[in-house]
């Protein structure tokens, strides 16, 4: 009774994220690799990602401030990804993918922070994601305060297209996909052995059952 107590079996819901993050993560990260031609492709395994992201913050909490923040700013990443796969103005294709990229990476450490009030393994991904998270969200930042002095990553390729809109922003978009990969699958795990619980939570299901009334 002990042990099933100490190791639940994950939900319906928690195995449909891990499921969708699983496959929709690489996915989506190996068609944008192929570029424009398998559009509307790339776009269902962003649907994908988008289900298993809706099934993780019901997992960690909707009501909770820092998956609701997440939320609000994957909302905006979503919307900009359907502008830039519908667009055919370059200057607005442009603008959709900045939105995109910092509102992707907002929401990854908005989650990754919430991780961080969870137990163990989530707790150590969750600092890593804050870390990774919040170091491109600067240099994004720093790419769009020194326009032209900082190229790491790419992300200045973002802002020069602003004022170019026929430049390539691939090599950006390409990191924040790959992050993104990393993170759904790394939540995947999380998701799939049941390691969400909260501290509150772990601690109870630890605890030596009660004797006598």
């Amino acid at each position: 009774m002990a042990a099933s107590m100490n190791n639940p079996t994950p939900s319906r819901n928690a195995r449909a994220a891990a499921v969708a993050l699983v496959v929709g993560g690489p996915l989506n990260l190996f068609l944008h690799l192929l570029g424009q031609r398998l559009g509307p492709l790339s776009y269902l395994s962003w649907l994908v990602v988008s289900f298993g992201i809706l099934c993780f913050c019901e997992e960690m909490g909707a009501a909770k401030p820092l998956n609701r923040a997440g939320m609000v700013l994957f909302a905006a990443a979503f919307c900009a990804n359907t502008v830039a796969m519908l667009a055919v103005d370059p200057a607005i294709i442009v603008r959709a993918q900045l939105l995109y990229a910092f509102a992707v990476l907002g929401a990854l450490v908005f989650w990754s922070v919430a991780l961080m009030h969870r137990t163990k393994t989530a707790r150590a991904v969750g600092a890593v994601g804050t870390t990774v998270g919040a170091g491109a969200l600067l240099l994004l930042l720093a790419a769009h305060l020194l326009l032209g002095s900082v190229t790491v990553l790419g992300f200045s390729q973002l802002f020069t297209a602003l004022s170019e809109p026929g430049r390539p922003t691939f090599a950006a978009l390409m990191v924040i996909d790959s992050l993104l990969c990393v993170w759904c699958l790394s939540t995947s795990a999380l998701l799939w052995t049941t390691r969400l619980a909260s501290a509150g939570d772990a601690a109870a299901l630890s605890a030596p059952p009660r004797s006598g009334p």
